[in-house]
């Protein structure tokens, strides 16, 4: 048997009888969830180099995501989320 198949058929089992199959806990803090998306390198590069700035010393890319999302709900009117690190 390859590598993973019992997870595969655990989870055609499982649909098979009607239940939703349980789905891995991703690694991260608890109580968090992931957001992401792929995108061309330059965008990656790009947020890099707002990172180096001075004026950003010592924030981490986590934290100027948070910032741009909260910019663009702003921008739509809609409440800014994100608060910074816990």
């Amino acid at each position: 048997m390859k590598k993973g198949a019992g997870t595969l058929r655990a989870g055609l089992n499982a649909a098979a009888a009607g239940n939703k199959p349980q789905q891995p806990q991703p690694a991260g803090q608890p109580g968090t969830v992931l957001i992401g998306a792929h995108y061309q390198p330059e965008v990656r590069r790009a947020l890099y180099l707002l990172q180096a700035e001075p004026r950003n010393a010592g924030k981490k890319l986590k934290g100027l995501l948070g910032e741009a999302i909260n910019d663009l709900c702003a921008k739509y009117g809609k409440p800014e989320p994100y608060h910074g690190e816990e």
